[in-house]
């Protein structure tokens, strides 16, 4: 079982746990500005590291560093609305999204999910929205108080002389792919047309609902509840088809059928703010046949075979037929989104990319892997081992690009903590006699 299974399992458990336990009575344990902090939100966090089964050597000292990060979060929450920092609601969907897909990924469907919580995907979805926005808050918060860092050539030496410890890094790996997304076949695409300009036509001749349509018919499952709408849409959120439709029309104005890369949309401009938009869409994509499925693994197939008898290389066969545009240019080679290099450590992908990696030799590529991508689209790819470093302590010769990372996360924390200081004493708090045997709170009183 990965360790990132055993991070979500405990993920989910922990959120629904919170939110059953809102309904009971629940002391508080702190008041910190305008939020509190529950018993059950500190015993949550514990019971998170018992399931993981991390070793507490001093659980009094775990208590106090998680009653820490609870009062951090709680200030840097304040100042966000003091600062009137915003989180779009299509930024908190795409967020519950991308966290059920990798759920979904672990358990291995939306029914599973389902089950296991014995609550609906719609309930799900509506009982994360709060936490889920807090998080982005945080997030958006602390990159207001960290975006002007830098660090130089100078600053990585001298941390990096100055380092008790030098960190080790685990074994990373170089990955190229060529991805295959089924083609739909003309029927379904036909169908699919079909269906959605009869929509548009009950809308726009009959008055039908835009809203009742979507919740109705659309596949889009960000929207679809919400009746198809996304708010405060700015450029850049959504993919450029989408924009060019969304910032083109007017207000009530509802679209012609438009394709992207999720399939065909009909949209509706609900209202337009200087250079935000609220629309809603109507999302339908054509059904993928096992035909069509096992068709793209079988041309992935013979490009493999050619590779290996030299026909072509392996780059100029991404540039030529991968359907991932981000990489399809640069022979295949993955970018990891944590670093922005090339180099994966086993905890940066799933389970199934590396048992297939871990059993290549630097060179060798895998046979055709199932793969369903974030949007929901189902797909093949072959994957290549371009290169394979081991396990090291690093180094500034061979490792500068990670120790410029690790040089800036220390700066980053340094600022952070410096800030908080500084701010947690411009707000209320107020809290129990439980809090006066920790050490950060008569730190924090004597400051």
């Amino acid at each position: 079982m990965s360790k990132n299974y055993i991070f979500f399992i405990c993920y989910f458990i922990i959120f629904f746990v919170k939110t059953q336990e809102k309904n009971v009575v629940d002391g508080i344990f702190a008041t910190v500005g305008e939020h509190v902090i529950l018993h059950s939100d500190i015993d949550n966090q514990l019971f998170q590291y018992k399931s993981q089964n991390i070793t507490l050597e001093n659980e009094n000292q775990l208590k106090e560093n998680i009653i820490k990060d609870l009062f951090f979060e709680k200030v840097l929450l304040h100042f966000a609305l003091v600062d009137s920092i915003e989180v779009d609601q299509s930024e908190i969907d795409n967020t519950i999204n991308q966290r059920l897909f990798f759920f979904e990924e672990q358990l291995g469907s939306l029914e599973k999910i389902e089950t296991y919580f014995n609550k609906s995907i719609n309930q799900l979805k509506e009982e994360m929205q709060p936490l889920v926005k807090n998080q982005l808050l945080t997030q958006k918060m602390k990159y207001e108080i960290t975006k002007n860092i830098n660090i130089s050539p100078k600053d990585i030496k001298n941390i990096y002389k100055n380092l008790d410890s030098l960190p080790f890094i685990e074994t990373q790996f170089q990955i190229g792919h060529i991805l295959k997304v089924p083609d739909a076949s003309k029927k379904s695409i036909e169908e699919v047309l079909t269906k959605l300009e009869d929509l548009r036509l009950r809308i726009v001749e009959k008055g039908a609902d835009f809203s009742t349509m979507a919740i109705l018919y659309s596949e889009d499952p960000g929207s679809s509840r919400n009746g198809g709408a996304y708010f405060g849409v700015k450029k850049g959120d959504f993919v450029k088809e989408f924009e060019s439709v969304a910032f083109s029309l007017k207000i009530n104005e509802i679209s012609d059928i438009f394709k992207t890369e999720y399939g065909y949309h009909v949209a509706q401009l609900i209202d337009r703010r200087g250079n935000e938009v609220d629309i809603r869409h109507i999302l339908m994509t054509p059904k993928i046949s096992n035909y069509e499925m096992l068709s793209s693994k079988g041309f992935l197939d013979s490009l493999r075979q050619e590779i290996i008898l030299e026909t072509n290389t392996f780059s100029e066969y991404a540039a030529k037929f991968s359907d991932d545009n981000e990489t399809k240019f640069n022979g295949g080679l993955l970018i990891n989104p944590n670093t922005n290099s090339s180099l994966f450590s086993k905890s940066d992908i799933d389970n199934t990319l590396f048992n297939n990696i871990n059993s290549l030799d630097i060179g060798e590529m895998s046979d055709p892997i199932y793969i369903k991508l974030l949007n929901g689209q189902e797909a093949y790819r072959i994957v290549k081992l371009v290169d394979k470093i081991d396990g090291h302590i690093a180094n500034i010769e061979d490792d500068y690009a990670f120790l410029q990372q690790f040089c800036y996360q220390i700066k980053q924390e340094e600022v952070l903590m410096n800030w908080y200081s500084e701010h947690i004493n411009k707000i209320y708090i107020h809290c129990n006699d439980d809090m006066k045997k920790f050490k950060f709170y008569n730190d924090l009183l004597n400051d």
